[in-house]
């Protein structure tokens, strides 16, 4: 926080309490509020609460600590002298680099933006800054190098330099009333998250840690660089009353119109602008192929571009509003995984231009290549303009449903005739399924017979060279080239498997492929399970090739029992030719059905699933018993992986599931799928920041949030129906006020000591997980080691432990907003640093058969020069981590540095209310109409979360059983403010409501004794 000075009347706890009713103000919900009667100084535009936060976005225009609208008042002004004081005492100056000053004569490090965002500069932002000032205020200026003979002692002294920010916001006490009145906020004590923070238990801590420290004399300590480029310092020259003056922006004693020195000036060099870039990779592994990474989406960006901004990771479910309100949370498998560029000033066009998204994707961890007229003969599925007359055609259907393992089900359908024959050319909206009477997010997988064939091979020396390696892979080839003659769109896949014949026979069974083909020499390292029969009967049929043609009776003991179980069969395949004949021939004798589909069900036992088409005419019924062994690990992706890059530092997170390094002796389990598909359900957002915004700051981009809902949020105060839809499909942002605090500059970072500053860009995660099985949701908060934080101060033995002590800030932070956090679980325990408890041999003494082994092996033990100082007894798992400069992170032990929470089932009757005014409201018109589509637009991204809060609630609403509900529909509503709630009452009609004037006569109407907004 910046060090403030009282001015006019106004006392730094009534300016807190200010700037915190503003905040407070920022998390208003919609309501329903009167018109005041009082003038105002600041009058905004349209309806309360809209008017009010418009006002207060006014107001902090005044305000010294949002330097934007400072800056942008003191142009307005036109005086040459106060921009300058400004821009000299108002702006601290900071290093281009981590080292040394740097480049002061072109370097940028943020720019313009960052500049006001931050209130830092490089010597030539400084320049820079006033430059543009005066020539919007139409003063005839220009950026120069003026000839100094600045040491780095004096140097040193420029940087230490304090700042006293007077703070009074221009607001008469008549508006805060009429503020308060308007919001009906009574009470005056307002709080901000992180507000009371107590910053001094940094010191405690970093006091702590550094007595812990060994050889603390010998700790390596850079010197920082401060020598001055004296041939080439920033100055502005203009012209004032027709004479030439200049502003020398760094030694405090100089004047304002004069030089430094009386040197010769030269012209300056072109700004240098900061090129570093951010690259985002995230990436999955499934569990058939856990040593496989495959890239779900990446993303990059100019780091420059990001300050200020988001990247929100989201993955759409493919519902439209109408079809989330009766689709079952449960049942979504088929995602579109997106990142999108959020930014409060950025035009739309801007934020779609950067942003990316990639190929849908299903659970199972299956890439879905999207059907195109120009795909051709290979394409399983024919896309066509299917019509109602072809419907006509069809006089009976039939339906198979094949349960492929403990949540995925196969569809067969078969549409015919009058006379029998199979009607070609149907599309997916031709057809309507159910599952135990509820709709259900259907993939087509074909709509034309299309076999799918999976070929086992083991991949060891002892196979026979026809089936080893590149033979083999021209075995599959020829089995490919052959199935294509009969059906131009198979599809033939081929694993490499172990010796563990009955574990790939069982993953081979969790697959909805038609044929599987094993070719092994039956040499076995593995048995065969009673409880897995039902698996490899569900599965598909096996044919088992004894590529030895063996005679010895374990080996043929082995093959036939893999043949029963799978009701399949052995074929002596010594003889590649004839072998290969025999798998052609039993392909194309198989009843390969003319359309698949497949679907994850919910989890109950028995099912009906039900399709109906041509406008109900057609119906067909099929019963299936789904396998209830929560257990057993699903075919799918266990575990997603984030490659972040900033700059040149490289960082990698396990974002869920399986951890490929400290887990790598751990066979992935089904809690590693479902943490996955928590947070498929729930996403994750990068914040990016410079040294850190300030709080008046950040307070104008909550309100620029809330304010970005008014095109939608006034209709429905209206009841305009019919705008607020047309206006809700435009899409919306997302915010969140945790990382407010988090990323708030650090306390004191500029003292007439020293000087603290972030020499990187400060870059957080926060993640939020959706577990539905678990019915609880889980946040989590990352910092990221991109910071690199350094601080130099006048005696230079001292830079270590100041940049340990602010940094210590960063913990006492994270335990205050988080349930879970280093500082917590480290409290009271003894701790023991890195290099004492290798020469105790603490690793050595560690059981090498516990889960954790690894984990020690691989964050503490396998040095990569931190100070690493940990629990001497081994129970906790996190650490403190200080890197050369002192710069300190706490980690957890899913590798992040930051804090979490969980939260259980909140209580639901607000969200009851809710949903049966939304179902009223759909019953009164007779259905509703789409809000859009979600598939494929990054428009729609933005709204991502109101289509997560539809299936969530829905699920319970339409099903009556509200065991699959989660706390993550509370934190929704309480996340955007209760109005995603609202939308849902009014916004997605087609039509006015008539007689229905408002939400609360609708809740009234319900029996709803309370407005849960107001």
């Amino acid at each position: 926080m910046e060090n403030f000075k009282i001015v006019g009347g106004t006392s730094r706890r009534e300016f807190m309490q200010q700037l915190a009713l503003c905040y407070v103000a920022a998390h208003i919900p919609l309501s329903f509020l009167g018109c005041k009667d009082d003038q105002p100084t600041f009058v905004g535009s349209g309806k309360a609460p809209y008017k009010v936060w418009e006002e207060m976005l006014m107001a902090l225009q005044t305000c010294p600590d949002y330097l934007e609208g400072r800056m942008k008042a003191l142009v307005a002004s036109k005086d040459a002298e106060a921009m300058y004081n400004f821009v000299k005492n108002e702006i601290y100056l900071m290093p281009t680099t981590n080292k040394a000053i740097g480049q002061i004569g072109w370097q940028f490090k943020w720019g313009i933006k960052g500049v006001l965002r931050y209130g830092m500069a490089t010597p030539r932002e400084k320049a820079e800054l006033l430059n543009q000032m005066y020539s919007e205020a139409g003063i005839t200026s220009k950026v120069m190098y003026e000839r100094t003979d600045i040491t780095p002692e004096e140097a040193m002294t420029f940087f230490l330099r304090p700042i006293q920010r007077n703070f009074n916001l221009d607001v008469s006490e008549q508006q805060w009333k009429q503020w308060k009145k308007e919001l009906k906020v009574d009470d005056s004590n307002f709080e901000m998250p992180g507000e009371n923070i107590d910053a001094s238990q940094a010191e405690v801590l970093a006091n702590k840690l550094w007595s812990l420290i060994p050889d603390i004399e010998n700790i390596r300590r850079t010197n920082f660089d401060l020598r001055w480029d004296n041939y080439r310092t920033p100055t502005v020259q203009f012209e004032k009353d027709g004479i030439t003056a200049y502003a020398h922006l760094f030694d405090p004693n100089i004047s304002f119109g004069k030089l430094k020195n009386d040197g010769a000036l030269t012209e300056a060099d072109s700004v240098k602008l900061n090129d570093d870039t951010v690259e985002i990779n995230i990436t999955y592994r499934e569990a058939i192929h856990p040593n496989k990474e495959v890239e779900m989406i990446s993303g990059n960006w100019k780091a420059r571009d990001l300050i200020g901004s988001q990247i929100h990771f989201a993955n759409l479910n493919g519902l439209d509003i109408e079809q989330s309100a009766y689709t079952s949370i449960g049942s979504l498998r088929i995602f579109t995984p997106s990142l999108a560029y959020q930014n409060f000033d950025s035009p739309l066009e801007v934020m779609q231009e950067r942003s990316f998204v990639a190929d849908p994707f299903t659970l199972e961890g299956q890439k879905i290549q999207l059907p195109d007229i120009q795909t051709g003969s290979k394409s399983p599925i024919v896309v066509n303009s299917s019509s109602a007359q072809l419907l006509k055609t069809i006089s009976e259907i039939s339906i198979k449903a094949l349960p492929v393992n403990n949540s995925l089900v196969k569809l067969e359908v078969r549409p015919t005739n009058a006379d029998g024959q199979v009607v070609e050319g149907l599309q997916a909206s031709d057809f309507a399924f159910a599952d135990n009477k509820q709709p259900i997010q259907v993939l087509m997988e074909s709509n034309r017979k299309t076999p799918s064939v999976l070929i086992l091979y083991d991949g060891s020396y002892s196979m026979p060279k026809a089936y080893y390696q590149e033979n083999m892979d021209l075995f599959v080839s020829s089995i490919e080239e052959k199935i294509l003659e009969n059906f131009p769109a198979a599809k033939v896949d081929k694993w490499v498997t172990t010796s563990n014949l009955f574990t790939w026979l069982l993953k081979a069974s969790k697959t909805s492929y038609d044929l599987v083909v094993f070719a092994t020499d039956g040499h076995n390292d593995d048995v065969y399970e009673e409880k897995n029969l039902p698996t490899y009967q569900n599965g598909p049929p096996v044919i088992v090739l004894n590529v030895y043609n063996s005679t010895a009776t374990h080996t043929i003991d082995t093959f036939n029992q893999m043949a029963a179980v799978t009701n399949g069969s052995v074929i002596d395949a010594e003889d590649q030719a004839a072998t290969l004949e025999q798998i052609v021939s039993h392909v194309n004798g198989m009843d390969i059905p003319p359309y698949t589909f497949s679907f994850y069900a919910i989890s109950e036992e028995n099912h009906e699933v039900e399709l109906q088409m041509d406008q109900k005419r057609l119906n067909a019924k099929a019963q299936y018993t789904l396998a209830m062994d929560a257990s057993e690990i699903n075919q799918g992706i266990i575990g997603i992986y984030l490659n972040i890059k900033v700059g040149k530092t490289l960082i990698k997170r396990v974002l869920a599931g399986w951890d490929p390094i400290t887990q790598k002796n751990q066979a992935p389990t089904n809690a590693d799928f479902l943490d996955v598909k928590s947070l498929i359900l729930g996403g994750l957002s990068f914040y990016f920041e410079g040294e850190g915004p300030t709080m008046a700051t950040s307070i104008v981009d909550l309100l620029k949030y809330k304010l970005s809902t008014r095109g939608w949020g006034e209709a429905l105060l209206d009841d305009d129906l019919e705008t607020a839809k047309i206006e809700l499909e435009k899409g919306g942002y997302q915010y969140h006020s945790k990382p407010m605090s988090l990323l708030a500059p650090l306390d004191n970072h500029v003292t007439d000591s020293s000087f603290t500053f972030a020499s990187g860009m400060r870059v957080c995660i926060y993640k939020q997980q959706l577990h539905i099985e678990d019915k609880k949701t889980i946040e989590s908060f990352d910092f990221l080691p991109t910071s690199n934080y350094v601080s130099f101060a006048k005696d230079t033995v001292d830079s270590f432990r100041i940049n340990l002590v602010k940094t210590a800030q960063l913990a006492i932070r994270e335990a205050a907003l988080f349930d879970t956090s280093t500082l917590t679980l480290l409290d009271g325990i003894p701790l023991v640093e890195r290099t004492n408890a290798l020469s105790n041999k603490w690793y050595e003494n560690l059981d090498r058969k516990s889960p954790d082994y690894l984990y020690w092996y691989e964050r503490i033990y396998r040095g990569d020069g931190n100070i690493k100082i940990f629990d001497g007894s081994g129970t906790q798992t996190a650490f403190w981590t200080i890197n050369a400069q002192g710069e300190l992170y706490g980690v957890l032990r899913d590798d992040t540095g930051g804090g979490g929470s969980e939260e259980m089932i909140a209580e639901l009757n607000r969200i009851m209310i809710v949903m049966s005014v939304y179902i009223s409201v759909i019953q009164k018109m007779g259905g509703i109409n789409s809000i859009g589509a979600m598939a494929l637009s990054i428009v729609a991204t933005y709204g991502v979360t109101l289509t997560k809060l539809y299936a969530i609630v829905c699920e319970s609403i339409v099903i009556m059983d509200t065991t699959g509900m989660d706390a993550k529909i509370v934190r929704a509503l309480k996340e955007l403010a209760f109005n995603v709630a609202k939308t849902i009452c009014y916004g997605v009609g087609g039509a006015r409501l008539g007689s229905m004037p408002g939400l609360d006569n609708l809740i009234s109407f319900m029996g709803g004794s309370t407005n849960p907004y107001s």
